[in-house]
């Protein structure tokens, strides 16, 4: 029991950091949260929670604080996005006829994290169900892509682009029709997922429908 609780002491010491102040006061203490404007510690000798500014400790301290802060972000990102069509062009083939179509996604993305972020990969999938496909068979990824968010301040918007995406509608030619008794076929965009990646590890993700998935 005795060596247990050293153990525990022992540790909690060994992830103090001393703090020293502009005015060359210390202080041992362990990090529980920081940005790169403020930071709360947790004072080694009785627990007590501390919040100041990084500004008034020591320009060793401070590079030591927002170090901490930028491996330990938390992030967060608010997305938006519109679907445009790029162009079209008339297809017909046999007894149909129709359009083919080009669409691609425009994505806003906001930093909501505590602080601004840097060198986060953003891999995307887009998803479509074929014309004719039942409404049980699911969508399946017809493109991917991947960005770079190489610096983005906190609150503000970053926007990406994604490749354009083939979607074909069909109608019978007069006189014909689809066996399947249907007045037109169309290939029907379902969404897209997106994996927020830093330094290989996945910090975020969003799909605008349950069940994509990034690649």
């Amino acid at each position: 029991m005795i060596f247990f609780i050293f153990a525990l002491v022992g540790a909690a010491a060994l992830r103090a950091h001393e703090f020293t102040d502009l005015q060359g006061r210390k202080l041992d203490a362990e990090i529980v949260s920081a940005t790169n404007d403020q930071v709360t510690l947790k004072r080694a000798s009785d627990g007590r929670a501390i919040t100041a500014n990084v500004s008034i400790f020591s320009a060793g301290d401070q590079k030591f604080i927002r170090e901490y802060a930028a491996a330990n972000v938390k992030h967060v990102f608010e997305v938006r996005y519109t679907k445009k069509k790029q162009d079209e062009k008339k297809v017909e083939g046999g007894g149909s006829e129709g359009t083919l179509e080009n669409w691609f996604y425009v994505i806003s993305i906001r930093n909501m994290s505590a602080m601004g972020v840097e060198g986060v990969t953003l891999n995307y999938s887009i998803y479509m169900k074929e014309a004719g496909a039942n409404g049980r068979t699911p969508a399946k990824v017809v493109a991917s892509g991947v960005d770079k968010l190489m610096g983005l301040p906190r609150n503000e918007t970053g926007l990406i682009q994604t490749k354009a995406v083939e979607v074909v509608r069909l109608r019978p030619k007069a006189g014909y029709y689809f066996t399947s008794g249907e007045g037109g076929k169309s290939d029907q965009l379902a969404g897209f997922a997106l994996k927020f990646t830093k330094d290989g590890k996945e910090v975020y993700s969003y799909a605008t429908s349950p069940g994509l998935i990034a690649y």
